[in-house]
């Protein structure tokens, strides 16, 4: 039995998001900037924050290379009654990074900014000084009819707080985040980027969140020493999302049939379903990407050799998971002339 805890290490390190990015950095300032030098006068001051999964700590980096993104929220000093409507707030921060570059679009939840590097810049705006003491998010476009547009009750920086700080100990939380990361690159090998349907990042995390128990081993029994144990943590949680799909039943050609359905909710107010958007269908197809990623996890346990294991394992999480070279077992055939011949062993 083998743990390639070295192998996950390794690969953990290649495919983690350093919260030193330069070009992440420059490219908020940039924005920051941008704004603070366009926004129109009848703006309310606003708060910016690092959010998503680069505030959460548990960003990885795009297959591509360059594909980054970078979430921006906007705490605006106002109440949503202190605006005609959300597009309202949105607008001043549309027209504030208009023709930064060749793409800004006023999005549904956010207002997009795209690079020709293929970095882009998601800002979402939020009005932050309610009496309710509730932090609201603007949604709509430019094209939304009025009674279409809404203000959704968010609370991004108790999210970040949440999965920053979930498990007491240290080590503990650097695990947590870790299977996060696997199972987003995992998402990234075995969905394609342009599947309908397939997990979000942040249904993963919030996976992790409600059913991840810490793994480790005791290494040495005289000093208690114990190590992390990552193939462990990981096969534990995906059995925890697989055990949380239950049945659903549809007619189909006159026939009832059984669908898996999954809930996971996001931990913080107001707790969405952060599968509800899924299909069926694209239930079924990543509950069966689940179950076949859980056997190799256990056949890869069970292999005797770390470079049997990772290859396996390597089939699911992609090149950026290191396999090692077979280890020499120092065993050689002895050579003709090293063999006793039977008259001398007399």
């Amino acid at each position: 039995m083998v743990h390639c805890q070295t192998q996950f290490i390794g690969f953990h390190d290649a495919i983690k998001l350093s919260d030193e990015n330069e070009t992440l950095q420059s490219k908020r300032k940039i924005i920051l900037d941008r704004l603070k030098d366009k926004m129109p006068s009848s703006a309310y001051s606003f708060e910016a924050f690092n959010q998503g999964s680069y505030a959460m700590k548990t960003g990885i980096k795009p297959l591509d290379g360059n594909s980054y993104d970078i979430d921006l929220g906007l705490y605006f000093d106002m109440s949503k009654d202190d605006v005609a409507t959300p597009v309202t707030a949105k607008k001043w921060v549309y027209d504030a990074l208009e023709g930064h570059t060749n793409d800004v679009k006023m999005k549904h939840p956010c207002v997009t900014v795209k690079y020709q590097a293929g970095y882009h810049v998601d800002v979402t705006i939020y009005a932050a000084s309610n009496e309710d003491e509730k932090i609201y998010l603007a949604k709509g476009k430019l094209t939304t009819k009025e009674e279409n547009q809404s203000w959704n009750e968010s609370n991004p920086k108790d999210l970040i707080e949440e999965i920053r700080c979930h498990f007491t100990e240290a080590e503990d939380r650097k695990q947590f985040r870790r299977v996060i990361r696997y199972l987003k690159r995992w998402k990234d090998e075995q969905f394609s980027e342009s599947a309908n349907g397939r997990p979000t990042g942040i249904a993963l995390t919030a996976a992790a969140y409600h059913w991840l128990d810490v793994k480790t081993e005791v290494v040495d029994s005289f000093s208690g020493k114990t190590e992390y144990r990552d193939l462990d943590a990981l096969i534990y949680l995906v059995k925890q999302i697989i055990a949380q799909f239950t049945d659903e039943y549809v007619m189909e050609d006159g026939n009832f049939v059984a669908y898996p359905r999954i809930n996971i909710y996001l931990p913080v107010e107001p707790k969405p379903d952060l599968c509800e958007r899924m299909t069926l269908k694209q239930m079924k197809i990543w509950k069966e990407k689940l179950e076949k990623l859980l056997l190799v996890l256990e056949e890869a346990r069970e292999c005797v050799e770390p470079s049997e294991a990772a290859e396996i394992l390597k089939g699911q999480f992609g090149t950026d998971f290191p396999v090692p070279v077979k280890k020499d077992t120092g065993k050689r055939a002895l050579t003709p002339a090293l063999i006793p011949s039977s008259e001398s062993a007399l």
